[in-house]
């Protein structure tokens, strides 16, 4: 958490509320952290609980998370099923797993970035709710797989 806090006020610049995390991806990140894993050791509560946890909106709550992600903080595992309706396959999510990294890889471009997504993200994520989404390749599997400690772990 001081990592993080550190890096907050590290990321401020004049004028803004807060700098890349802001004060929502503090509280998140602190609910992930001291509220969101079972007694089990798993990570994986619904946006609601961790809205109603953290006291913030549900969609303020997915804009912290992508901020987190964004930082390198964190990322997050959709898990979900394939479920046939009237004869057609539909994929369904039924809950995320949150993955943590230590500080030290954490984004090493934190200090350039500004607290607003870019115009860029904000595209890609446009497309995506309209359908325009791919499937990541191998490679790209390997290298999130990398990126989070997970080694040579099949990801699908």
């Amino acid at each position: 958490m001081e990592a993080a806090r550190r890096l907050e006020r590290q990321t401020h610049q004049p004028g803004m509320h807060g700098g890349c995390l802001r004060r929502s991806g503090i509280l998140v990140l602190w609910t992930l952290l001291y509220r969101g894993p079972s007694k089990h050791g798993v990570c994986d509560p619904s946006l609601g609980q961790l809205a109603a946890w953290s006291g913030c909106a549900r969609s303020t709550v997915q804009l912290a998370i992508s901020r987190l992600e964004a930082a390198g903080i964190m990322g997050h595992v959709r898990r979900g099923l394939v479920v046939a309706v009237r004869g057609v396959a539909r994929w369904c999510q039924w809950t995320s797993a949150y993955l943590f990294a230590t500080p030290s890889l954490w984004a090493s471009d934190t200090e350039s970035r500004s607290a607003e997504v870019s115009d860029e993200k904000n595209k890609l994520m446009d497309k995506r709710k309209r359908g325009g989404g791919r499937e990541l390749t191998p490679d790209e599997h390997r290298l999130l797989a990398a990126k989070w400690g997970l080694g040579d772990a099949q990801m699908s």
